[in-house]
C-alpha cells in the first residue's frame, strides 16, 4: 500500500539537491565524502543537472508559471516493499516513474529514490517538470490535473495493475433497507427514509418518483456546486419534510447520502435504469398473441391486389422479335465458331427467318403467351375457390329446410329433414376445413412472427456480446499498456549505489 502527496515547485534545482545530498550537517557531511543519499534513481533526461537546465528554460518559455514543476511523494509500507532490498527499491522506482506519466502522460520527470526517511520506509521524489510537450502549455490543469482526489484514484488504479496493495477498502453502496435499523424507531431520519424509499419503489420513472413525493409531504431540492479547483461540477440532492413528531413541529431537511446511497441521485437514477432495462427484457420475452382470426362465415374475400399485374399487362411488341433474333444469331454464330461447326444450319435458317418475318413470329408468340395466360387464371381460380368460403351450401342449406317446413304428408318431411341433415352435415365438414385452414395460416403467421422476434433478441444478445468484449478488450488494452509502460520503465532504469545515511525533511 502507498500514500501519496503532491507539492509545488518555485525552485526544481534547490529540491533535486536536497533530494541529492539532504539539508544541515549530513549535507557537508555528504559534500565532504563524496556521497549522496540516493538510493536509485532514474528520469526522462540524460542526467539530474540536464533535467534541472530542462526545469529552469520551460520557466523562462512560460514567464508567467510561479512554478518550475512539481514533486510526487510515494511512500510505502515495509511489508510492502523491504529498504533492504535492492529489487524492490527498483521496483518502487519503476512504478513512481509509470505514476507520473499516467498523471502527466507528455511532461518530463526525473525520479530519486530514499530509504534513509524517519521511518525507514521505502519513498520517492519524483519530480514531473511543469510543461506539456504536447500541448506547449504548463501541466495541473485538465487532464494533468494534480488534485489530490484524482491522484489518489490514479495511484489506486495503477497500484491495483501493478499488484500493489490499495489503502482502504472499496466502500460498498449503503441500502435504505439495511441502514434505517441504524436510526432510532419514530426518528424524522428514518420516518424520511420510509417516505423517499416508499415514492421510489412505487414509481415507474422518475418524474412520477418526483410527484409522489410531493404527495408524501417530501420536497427534493437539488444543489449543484463547482470545485474551484479543479472545475468539477456535482449535484446533490436534500429531502425536506415536516417534522410533526418531534418536540416542536418544525421543517427540516437532510442530505439524501446522510440517509443512504441508494436514495442519492446517483442511486435514484440507477435504479429506474435497472427497472426500464427489465420491462424491456419482459417485453422482448412475452411471447406473441395468437389470436385466430374472427372471418364471418358467408363474408365475401377481400378484393386483393392482382400478384400477376405485370403478366396481365405485358404486350409483345415487333421490335423485341426483331431484337431478340439479332441477339440469337450472334449468340449461335459466336458459341459455333467455339465449337468449332459451321453455323449455316437449320437453327440459323429459324433464326434468319424470324429476323426477317418479326409478325409471324410475334403472333406465335402471342398464342403462346395467352395460352400461358389462361392457364395460369384458371389454376388461380381453382386455388381461389379451395381458399374461400362457400355460402352455396348455407344457401342450400335454407332452401331445404324451408322445403321442410312446407311438406304436407310425413314421408315429405322425412325426407326433407334427412336431406337437410345431410347437408349440414355437408356444411359443417366444409366450414371445418376452412377453420383449419384459417388456423394454419394464423399458426404460420404466428411462427413467423416469433422467428424474427427470436432472431431479433439473438442480434441483441449478440450486440451485447460484442460490447462485453469490447469493454474486456479495452481493459485488457489498458493493463497491457501499462505492463509494456512498467517494463519499459524498468528496462531503461539506471541505479545509483545505496547510501545508508539518514536525513529527513517534511516529516519523511
Amino acid at each position: 500500500m502507498s500514500t501519496t502527496h503532491v507539492q509545488s515547485l518555485p525552485n526544481v534545482r534547490g529540491r533535486m539537491s536536497y533530494t541529492e545530498f539532504g539539508e544541515g550537517k549530513r549535507r557537508r557531511a555528504h559534500l565532504e565524502n563524496g556521497t549522496d543519499r540516493i538510493a536509485a534513481q532514474m528520469g526522462d533526461a540524460a542526467s539530474r543537472g540536464d533535467f534541472i537546465v530542462y526545469c529552469e528554460g520551460q520557466r523562462h518559455r512560460h514567464p508567467n508559471a510561479v512554478n518550475e514543476g512539481y514533486e510526487l511523494r510515494i511512500s510505502w509500507a515495509t511489508d510492502e516493499l523491504d529498504p533492504s532490498k535492492a529489487d524492490d527499491i527498483q521496483r518502487g522506482m519503476e512504478y513512481a516513474y509509470t505514476l507520473c506519466h499516467e498523471l502527466a502522460p507528455d511532461s518530463m520527470c526525473w525520479v530519486t529514490m530514499h530509504v534513509d526517511g524517519e521511518g525507514g520506509c521505502v519513498h520517492a521524489h519524483a519530480t514531473i517538470a511543469n510543461h506539456d510537450a504536447r500541448t506547449g502549455q504548463v501541466i495541473n490543469k485538465g487532464d494533468t490535473s494534480f488534485y489530490a482526489p484524482r491522484v489518489k484514484a490514479v495511484n489506486d488504479e495503477l497500484s491495483r495493475a501493478c499488484g500493489f496493495q490499495v489503502l482502504g477498502a472499496d466502500k460498498e453502496m449503503s441500502l435504505w433497507e439495511q441502514k434505517r435499523e441504524t436510526f432510532p424507531p419514530g426518528s424524522f431520519d428514518r420516518r424520511l427514509g420510509d417516505r423517499v424509499a416508499d415514492a421510489r419503489d412505487s414509481s415507474s420513472t422518475l418524474d412520477e418518483f418526483r410527484r409522489n413525493l410531493e404527495l408524501s409531504g417530501v420536497t427534493l431540492k437539488e444543489t449543484t456546486k463547482t470545485d474551484g479547483k479543479t472545475g468539477e461540477v456535482t449535484t446533490g440532492w436534500s429531502y425536506k419534510a415536516v417534522d410533526e413528531w418531534g418536540p416542536k413541529r418544525r421543517t427540516r431537511k437532510r442530505r439524501a447520502s446522510n440517509l443512504a446511497d441508494d436514495l442519492t441521485r446517483e442511486g435514484i437514477e440507477a435504479y429506474f435504469e435497472a427497472k426500464q432495462r427489465e420491462l424491456e427484457v419482459q417485453e422482448q420475452d412475452a411471447p406473441a398473441p395468437e389470436v385466430l382470426p374472427d372471418v364471418p362465415e358467408t363474408a365475401e374475400p377481400a378484393e386483393q391486389p392482382s400478384a400477376d399485374f405485370a403478366l396481365d399487362v405485358y404486350d409483345l411488341d415487333r421490335a423485341y422479335v426483331s431484337e431478340m433474333a439479332s441477339d440469337l444469331q450472334k449468340a449461335h454464330i459466336h458459341r459455333s465458331r467455339e465449337e468449332g461447326k459451321p453455323f449455316m444450319d437449320e437453327r440459323y435458317q429459324q433464326i434468319v427467318e424470324a429476323r426477317n418475318h418479326p409478325d409471324e413470329q410475334l403472333a406465335k408468340l402471342r398464342e403462346d403467351v395467352d395460352a400461358a395466360r389462361r392457364e395460369f387464371h384458371a389454376s388461380k381460380e381453382a386455388r381461389d375457390t379451395l381458399q374461400s368460403p362457400c355460402p352455396g351450401l348455407l344457401a342450400g342449406m335454407h332452401v331445404f329446410a324451408k322445403a321442410g317446413c312446407n311438406a304436407k304428408d310425413p314421408v315429405s318431411r322425412m325426407m326433407a329433414d334427412m336431406t337437410a341433415m345431410m347437408l349440414r352435415m355437408m356444411i359443417k365438414e366444409a366450414l371445418d376445413e376452412e377453420a383449419r385452414r384459417q388456423r394454419e395460416e394464423a399458426e404460420r403467421r404466428v411462427y413467423e412472427s416469433r422467428k424474427n422476434m427470436w432472431d431479433a433478441e439473438k442480434r441483441l444478445k449478440a450486440a451485447e456480446k460484442a460490447l462485453s468484449d469490447e469493454d474486456e478488450r479495452e481493459t485488457k488494452a489498458h493493463a497491457k499498456t501499462m505492463r509494456a509502460r512498467y517494463a519499459r520503465a524498468r528496462s531503461a532504469s539506471p541505479s545509483a549505489p545505496r547510501s545508508a545515511d539518514k536525513d529527513t525533511q517534511f516529516g519523511e
